[in-house]
This record gives structure tokens, C-alpha cells and sequence, in this order.
């Protein structure tokens, strides 16, 4: 028993080290997990064990082995920080989530240059293109949308998806402005709030992980 209660120790210990290193709260932890951030602190004050796939997960976020996590007290130093991994796994971390925003962000820029090129040509030739424009609104959105869920934050998705949800509306009503159908922005508002509603729905399943 003293054993086990000192595994749980030293687990709770490199958690709580890796975790600091890293630079993230216990919010941001449980997040990238799917659990809650009240987990994440019992298994800090060694009051709770993650489970063997979750154990696997967090050695992976934080750049290390799942032995190192468990290591003994004669290795804690090194289960915190790893020999000749740390500052690697680190600047890699950082790396890519550097390269990650410099993708989204020239994707979403490339959007606008290349609507905004089409607009300066139709201007030049007496043409209105300012539909480009009104398109690049909801492929902003959708490119938003689709980044943040490979790389980005749970908590963004709710406004991106209504974003894209809105400007889908706007280039519907801009299309068929001839028809004087604006108010299909009126759907926006329930639609806002199923997608509110859905976010809300899902993030509550994985706190109750």
C-alpha cells in the first residue's frame, strides 16, 4: 500500500512539474484531455490516478515517456524533465503551435488578397465583383472553423461556427438581394443558439469524463 500511495505521489508530482514547464493551467490541461479541471487538481494532490490511455495522453503532451511519469523518487528529477528531451520536445511544442496560427492565418489572408485582387480587376474593367468579397466572409469562417478543430480551442468553437453560420446568411441575402430576401438573418439568432446549445452539450460530456 505504501508503495502504491508513493507511485501516486510521484505521478501527482511529475504532473504538476510537466505541466508548470509547459506553461499551462490546470484549465488548459484539462481541456487538451477532455476533462475537467477539477480532475486534473485531485490528480495533482495525488487524491485521484488518470486511467492507462489518459496516462498515455499526457506523456504525450507533455513530451514524455509514460515510465518517466511514474518514476520513482530516485528518478523524479528526470521524470519532470527527461535527459536531452525536455528542451527539444519544448521548442518543438512551441514550434508548432507557432506553425499552426502562421497556416491559418495565411490561409484566411490569402482568402481576402485573393477576393480583394478579383474585386481590384472588376473595378478596372467596370465589372461589380464585389461579390468576392462578400464570399471571402463564410470561406473566412469555414477555414476558421476547420483549423481550430484540428489545432485550436474548444471554447472558440461556438463563436467561429456562428460566424460561418452568419456569413453563409449574409452571401444568401447579398446573392439574392434582387429579392429583397433579407430577412433570412432572421434565422441567425435561432441558429446561434442550437449551435450554442450544441457547444454547451459537449463540452458538459466531457467534463463528466
Amino acid at each position: 500500500m505504501d508503495e502504491k500511495q508513493d507511485l501516486v505521489r510521484i505521478l501527482a508530482a511529475n504532473i504538476a512539474a510537466c505541466r508548470k514547464s509547459a506553461g499551462m493551467t490546470q484549465a488548459e490541461l484539462a481541456e487538451k484531455l477532455g476533462y475537467s479541471d477539477k480532475t486534473v487538481s485531485k490528480w495533482e494532490r495525488a487524491e485521484g490516478l488518470p486511467d492507462v490511455l489518459c496516462l498515455k495522453r499526457l506523456a504525450d503532451t507533455f513530451g514524455v515517456t509514460a515510465d518517466a511519469l511514474l518514476s520513482l523518487p530516485g528518478e523524479e528529477k528526470e521524470a519532470a524533465v527527461p535527459s536531452g528531451k525536455d528542451e527539444t520536445a519544448s521548442e518543438s511544442h512551441a514550434g508548432t503551435g507557432i506553425n499552426h496560427g502562421a497556416v491559418a492565418a495565411i490561409a484566411m489572408i490569402g482568402v481576402w488578397m485573393l477576393a480583394g485582387l478579383v474585386f481590384l480587376v472588376g473595378r478596372f474593367c467596370q465589372v461589380d465583383l464585389t461579390l468576392a468579397l462578400v464570399i471571402a466572409i463564410p470561406v473566412t469562417g469555414l477555414l476558421a472553423v476547420i483549423f481550430n478543430s484540428l489545432w485550436g480551442v474548444k471554447k472558440l468553437t461556438f463563436w467561429l461556427c456562428s460566424f460561418l453560420v452568419v456569413g453563409i446568411l449574409f452571401m444568401l441575402c447579398w446573392i439574392l438581394r434582387s429579392y429583397h430576401v433579407w430577412q433570412l438573418m432572421w434565422i441567425a439568432p435561432p441558429a446561434v443558439a442550437i449551435i450554442w446549445i450544441s457547444c454547451r452539450m459537449l463540452y458538459r460530456d466531457n467534463r463528466g469524463r
